[in-house]
């Protein structure tokens, strides 16, 4: 992992806006849970939970990303712990990658086929250790899938890792 440069928080959550911020699917999520915008919900509901904004967060190149991010763990979404989770608060992406129902996803699938290499993955390194996934879960699994298919994804990509100070992520997530 080759750092880049350091960011502020607002430079990773204008690339979170630039992956979500203007799709009419993830706007009309925000609505249905009760924000007024897509910024609000990803704001109060996600990111000052995780306290985003006091990570010390920076910019770096993985050079296998596939297998790195196999080692990640998804963030404690409480969508994701109900549908891919078994109801634990997480599960690494090698794990989730083995499961039918994430191999299956089409959004997934044309990841895999046609990976956004241009998109940035933002994720929380705590301090036990353990890399949590925060933005890009549906890019995360497809890195993770090519790894168990044994098929890496082929060059470099960049991501915004924040350094966390807080000893757990809650779960975040429907209409809290």
């Amino acid at each position: 992992m080759r750092l880049i440069r350091p960011l502020e928080w607002e430079e990773v959550f204008l690339e979170w806006y630039k992956n979500e911020g203007e799709n009419p699917d993830w706007i009309e999520v925000a609505k249905r849970r009760g924000h007024a915008t897509w910024a609000d919900w990803r704001i109060n509901g996600y990111a000052r939970r995780f306290e985003c904004e006091k990570a010390k967060w920076a910019l770096y190149e993985i050079e296998n990303p596939s297998e790195v991010v196999a080692a990640w763990f998804g963030g404690p979404f409480r969508s994701w712990i109900e549908r891919h989770y078994d109801n634990e608060k997480t599960k690494s992406f090698a794990e989730l990658a083995q499961r039918p129902e994430i191999a299956e996803l089409p959004t997934i699938q044309q990841r895999m086929n046609d990976y956004p290499s241009e998109s940035v993955i933002a994720a929380l390194a705590m301090p036990d250790g353990r890399t949590f996934v925060i933005e890009g879960m549906h890019r995360a699994c497809a890195l993770a899938r090519m790894a168990a298919e044994g098929r890496p994804y082929p060059g470099k990509l960049i991501f915004a890792i924040g350094t966390s100070s807080l000893a757990e992520l809650l779960a975040v997530g429907k209409n809290d």
